[in-house]
């Protein structure tokens, strides 16, 4: 759902992009005092509606940047099983014993 209010940003948005980051990184990443950080963080202040962008395409630019040169985390490959390799016994006859089976009646055929 698009946030209401495209005047100002989008709080919950902002914090999600924040986690994990103290607030003064974040004010030296926007060029905005950490006051104002904090109190955009706490909700008592509302931020313009690019605060929220700027860190969103700040992520995105560094997700792609780690993934072009490898460094980035390596995602799971699916479908791949590491096990012990089962053996099953060969069921095929062996080359010397006939393809036929015999009954011991000789080679007649009755209907």
């Amino acid at each position: 759902m698009r946030y209401p209010n495209t005047r100002y940003g989008n709080p919950t948005e902002f914090q999600y992009y924040a986690q994990g980051q103290s607030p003064k990184d974040i004010a030296k990443r926007l060029r905005r005092s950490e006051h104002s950080v904090n109190l955009w963080l706490a909700g008592k202040r509302r931020m313009p509606w690019w605060i929220p962008e700027i860190l969103r395409l700040q992520r995105l630019e560094y997700d792609l940047w780690m993934h072009q040169t490898g460094l980035g985390r390596m995602r799971t490959k699916l479908g791949i099983a590491s096990a012990d390799v089962i053996a099953f016994k060969d069921f095929r006859a062996p080359d010397d014993q006939p393809a036929t089976p015999t009954t011991g009646h000789g080679t007649s055929q009755a209907a």
